[in-house]
C-alpha cells in the first residue's frame, strides 16, 4: 500500500512539472494566437475583447491557475481553428490513435516474447542470434523507414493492403459508440466493417509493433539469461518437466515483472511512434491534429491534449510499476517451484 501511495504522489508531482512545462512552452511559442485567428481582419477592438475572453491579458500566474482549473474540470474551451470544443475534437481523433497503439502494443509483445523465448530454448548459435536480430530491428531502423518499405511492399508491390486511411469510405461503417472501429464491429456484430477495419489497421499496426517487439526481446532474453533463472530451469528440467510447460508456465512468470514494466514505459515512444505512423499511413489520428494546432498556435488544443498525453503516459507507466510489484515472483526464482 505505500508503494501505491509513493507513486500516486510521484504522478501528482509529474504532474504540476509537466502542466508547468506545457504552459511555459506554449507561452514561449513565437506569435499571438488571436492575432493568428484574426491575420484577415486585423480589427484591434475585436482583438483586445478576444484576449481578455481567453484571459490571455492576465498575468502569468493566474492564466496558469486558470489553466489548472480548465483542465482539471475538462472545460478545455473551443479550437481557436476549428471552432468546435477541444473535448469532441479529441473525442473524434484520439480512438484511432489509440487503437493503432494498442494493436501494435499487443501484437509487438506477442513478437517479442515468442522470438525472445525460442531465442533461449534453441541451443544452436547462429539461429539464437538470427532470431535475436530480427527482433532488435525496431531499436535500430526508424519507425518511418519501415513504414514507407512496408507501404511500398505490402500496398504498393504486392496489393495486399490499402494505401493508407483507417476505412473504406465506399462502405458502410459500424455505428459509432466508443469511436474503435474493431470494438464498435464486434458490438454491432458486423462481420464485414470488422474485416475491413482489420484489414486497414494491419499494415501500419504491424509496423509500429516493431518498437515494442525490441524492447520486450531485450529485456525478456536478458532476463532469461541471469544465474537465478538459469539455475530454475536446470531444476525443473531435473524434475521431469517438459521444455514446453518449463517456457509456457515457469519462464513466462518470472520474466513477467519486466516486461508488464517495459510494455508500460514502451506506451510513450509508440504513441510518439503511431503521430510518424498516422503521417505515412494517413491515419486519422490525434498525432496529425497535435501538429496542426502547434503551426497554427491553437493555444487550448496545445496546452490541454498534449498535458493530456504527457499524464496518460505517466499514468500507464505507475500502473505497469505497481502490476510488475505485485507480480514478482522473487520466491520462485530463489528455489520455491510449484
Amino acid at each position: 500500500m505505500l508503494f501505491i501511495v509513493r507513486k500516486i504522489f510521484v504522478v501528482g508531482l509529474l504532474y504540476l512539472v509537466a502542466s508547468l512545462g506545457v504552459f511555459l512552452a506554449v507561452k514561449a511559442m513565437p506569435g499571438d494566437p488571436v492575432m493568428l485567428r484574426f491575420s484577415k481582419y486585423p480589427d484591434p477592438e475585436r482583438v483586445a475583447l478576444e484576449r481578455e475572453r481567453l484571459g490571455l491579458n492576465l498575468p502569468l500566474p493566474q492564466q496558469f491557475v486558470r489553466y489548472q482549473k480548465h483542465f482539471l474540470s475538462g472545460s478545455w474551451g473551443r479550437s481557436l481553428s476549428t471552432g468546435r470544443l477541444v473535448r469532441d475534437d479529441v473525442a473524434a481523433y484520439f480512438p484511432a490513435t489509440l487503437e493503432l497503439a494498442l494493436s501494435a502494443l499487443v501484437m509487438g509483445a506477442l513478437f517479442g516474447v515468442t522470438l525472445s523465448l525460442l531465442a533461449d530454448s534453441i541451443p544452436n548459435r547462429f539461429q539464437k542470434t538470427t532470431l535475436l536480430s530480427i527482433s532488435q530491428v525496431g531499436l535500430v531502423v526508424p519507425i518511418f523507414w519501415i513504414g514507407l518499405l512496408a507501404l511500398g511492399v505490402g500496398a504498393l508491390l504486392l496489393n495486399w493492403f490499402p494505401l493508407g486511411g483507417r476505412f473504406d469510405f465506399a462502405r458502410i461503417g459500424p455505428p459509432a459508440v466508443s469511436g474503435f472501429l474493431i470494438f464498435d464491429s464486434l458490438i454491432a456484430m458486423n462481420i464485414e466493417s470488422l474485416r475491413v477495419s482489420l484489414w486497414y489497421l494491419a499494415l501500419p499496426s504491424l509496423c509500429l509493433s516493431v518498437y515494442p517487439a525490441a524492447n520486450v526481446s531485450s529485456v525478456l532474453f536478458a532476463r532469461l539469461q541471469e544465474p537465478g533463472v538459469e539455475k530454475l530451469k536446470i531444476a525443473l528440467a531435473a524434475r521431469g518437466f517438459s521444455k514446453a510447460r518449463v517456457y509456457a508456465k515457469h519462464m513466462l512468470r518470472v520474466a513477467s515483472p519486466p516486461v508488464v514494466i517495459v510494455v508500460g514505459t514502451t506506451f510513450g515512444g509508440l504513441l510518439g511512434g503511431a503521430f510518424l505512423t498516422e503521417t505515412v499511413f494517413s491515419w486519422p489520428g490525434i498525432g496529425r491534429y497535435l501538429v496542426t494546432a502547434i503551426l497554427e498556435r491553437d493555444v487550448y488544443v496545445v496546452e490541454n491534449l498534449l498535458l493530456f498525453l504527457i499524464m496518460l503516459v505517466v499514468v500507464v507507466a505507475s500502473i505497469s510499476d505497481v502490476l510488475a510489484k505485485f507480480l514478482d515472483p522473487e520466491p520462485e526464482t530463489s528455489g520455491g517451484v510449484r
